[in-house]
């Protein structure tokens, strides 16, 4: 294996692995978990930490979670293998090259792989983009679209701004006006935005209408979005 050919390989696995972690991230997310403890959980996995802190429990309460964590830390050891074998086979064949040359190289691939990096976290286009295809596809296959995923967006005390992909939409919503469906009063819950499936914001009004496909920015409890959106058994 040629010098050129390592460096190719090594960033190229460098940059599957922050997109594997990106995805997990995005997976972890769809079973109610923050961007932020999902990142850090996923992040330990993929290392071979573990799921680390009392968060962890987080994880093990959910048999979903349970199954993710199991894909993800196995993942992580191939990962570690991988890039442990071609790093002794990269430098084992430097002797052989020009060190300035392969700098410049390095630095290249450094700067590209940064590039590639922050769009995915940083870019909004290029971020929402990802976490929407990357969303609608682990929707169908770990929920089977018979389950309305919860994505939490952020915590303010008790309560949270989560975003819910209707897939299977409650009773009490069906073919119901806002106004009548009673969300607010029986469960406490204020819809902010709906996001119909060509990914255009609508104003929420008395008159607004769910329908599966529609995604909808949530302000309330967990525990009352997941009762009304979540049959428990499907969830865990």
């Amino acid at each position: 294996m040629s010098t050129d050919f390592a460096i190719l390989a090594f960033f190229t696995l460098m940059l599957t692995y922050l997109l594997i972690c990106e995805i997990f991230t995005i997976l972890f997310r769809l079973t109610g978990l923050t961007e932020e403890t999902a990142r850090f959980q996923v992040i330990s996995m993929l290392t071979t930490c573990g799921f680390t802190t009392s968060e962890s429990e987080l994880v093990i309460s959910s048999r979903k979670r349970k199954k993710l964590a199991f894909i993800t830390i196995l993942f992580g050891y191939i990962f570690s293998v991988t890039i442990v074998s071609m790093i002794i086979n990269f430098f084992m064949r430097l002797k052989d090259e020009n060190s300035f040359l392969m700098i410049v190289k390095i630095i290249i691939a450094i700067i590209f792989l940064i590039i590639i990096g922050y769009s995915l976290l940083k870019v909004n286009f290029v971020k929402n983009n990802f976490d929407h295809f990357i969303s609608k596809i682990g929707v169908k296959v770990m929920f089977r679209n018979k389950h309305n995923p919860i994505m939490v967006l952020g915590i303010f005390k008790s309560e949270i701004i989560a975003e819910v992909s209707i897939t299977n939409i409650p009773d009490e919503l069906l073919n119901k006006k806002l106004k009548n469906s009673y969300v607010r009063s029986n469960y406490n819950l204020q819809i902010l935005t709906v996001i119909k499936e060509n990914r255009k914001s609508e104003p929420v009004t008395g008159e607004t209408i769910l329908e599966n496909g529609d995604r909808i920015i949530i302000f309330g409890t967990l525990k009352n979005v997941k009762k009304l959106f979540v049959k428990e058994k499907q969830f865990q």
